[in-house]
Parts: C-alpha cells; structure tokens; sequence
C-alpha cells in the first residue's frame, strides 16, 4: 500500500553536510563545474574557488572593485565583473588572469556604499553564448553618459562591439523621455 504524506515526511533522511567553509563576509550564490563551487566575496573584491568534494580552498582572485555575483564558467574559463569598470577572464586551474577589459569608458571614480568604485560598474553575472561574452557598465541610462553594452571575444577579451544606451531617442536623437505620456520611466538601470 501507498505511505501516508507523514509516513513518506518521516521515512525521508535528513540531508547531511558533506563540508563546511568559513570565508567570512557578504558572499554571492554559488557557481559549480568541474568538481569546483565559486563564490564571490562581494565586498573584498574576491572570486573563490573550492574543493566541490572538499570544501578546500584551491584559489582566489582579488579585482580592484566589489563583485556581487558568482563566476559565469564556460570552457576552462570564469568570466566576472566589477565595481571598478572591469570584466575579467580567470582560468578555472589556478585562477590566472587570463585577460580582462575594461568595460569603463574611463577611468572615473565615485563612493558608492563606503568603497570607491567605477562610474561604469559592471554588475551581475555575465553572459558567455557562442564564444562572446556580454558585459554591461554603467549605472543607469540616464547618468553619465548612459550604459555600455560590450560584446568581447570570450578567448582573448577583444571587444566586437559596443551600443551605448542613453537617454538620447534612437530615432530622432532628441530626449527619450519625450516620448513618456505617463510617469513611468522607460528602462534604464544596468541590473
């Protein structure tokens, strides 16, 4: 005969803590592959990479800003970005730099949440498809000079292509918010 709900309830084991890891600090979701979980140290501007079987420590990586989403992985590679403006392109064996590109038209500061950082963050996860990362810096389609849409060749970080988003009409290049009719904003954050 079929178990009751509770009878199923009671004959489920309890899951069991195959490791634990202490790294201290705001951390990010995680990210797995190759028998490797990755977290961001979102704060201490680090990437960390642990035993999936271990929970060890197999290496880190510090950026120049806060980074507050896990490593996108594809092929052999973790791709991040920034607070300081910068996408970055690690090795999952050692974590090696294997390249990085700065997202950032320049290179201008501003405190944000007690840490200087880029005008252009690049927040979030990146997107890696068919070969090409896609990377967006900036703040919000209406401050400094709007976001940059980078697409870079995911081997060697040379950019394909860039669309700068603003708060210019695509169509007559005169103020987008012209075209609002109620009070909304039209689209504009990075996140």
């Amino acid at each position: 005969a079929p178990l009751s709900p509770a009878a199923a309830r009671r004959s489920v084991a309890a899951p069991v803590v195959a490791w634990e890891t202490k790294l201290g600090g705001r951390l990010s979701s995680l990210s797995a592959a190759g028998g490797r979980v990755y977290v961001a140290r979102i704060d201490a501007h680090e990437v960390v990479a642990l035993d999936a079987a271990t929970g060890r420590r197999a290496w880190s990586f510090t950026a120049g800003g806060r980074i507050d989403s896990p490593p996108t992985l594809w092929k052999g590679r973790a791709y991040v970005g920034s607070a300081d403006g910068w996408v970055y392109c690690l090795r999952t064996s050692d974590g090696a730099l294997a390249w990085r590109f700065r997202a950032a038209p320049r290179d201008e500061r501003l405190m944000a949440m007690e840490q200087l950082e880029s005008v252009w963050p690049v927040h979030g996860s990146l997107l890696v498809q068919d070969g090409v990362v896609h990377a967006l810096a900036g703040r919000s389609a209406f401050l400094d000079g709007g976001l940059r849409y980078a697409r870079l060749d995911a081997a060697t970080g040379k950019l394909l292509g860039e669309t700068r988003l603003d708060d210019r009409d695509p169509e007559t290049g005169g103020d987008l918010q012209s075209r609002i009719k109620v009070l909304q904003m039209p689209v504009g954050l990075s996140d």
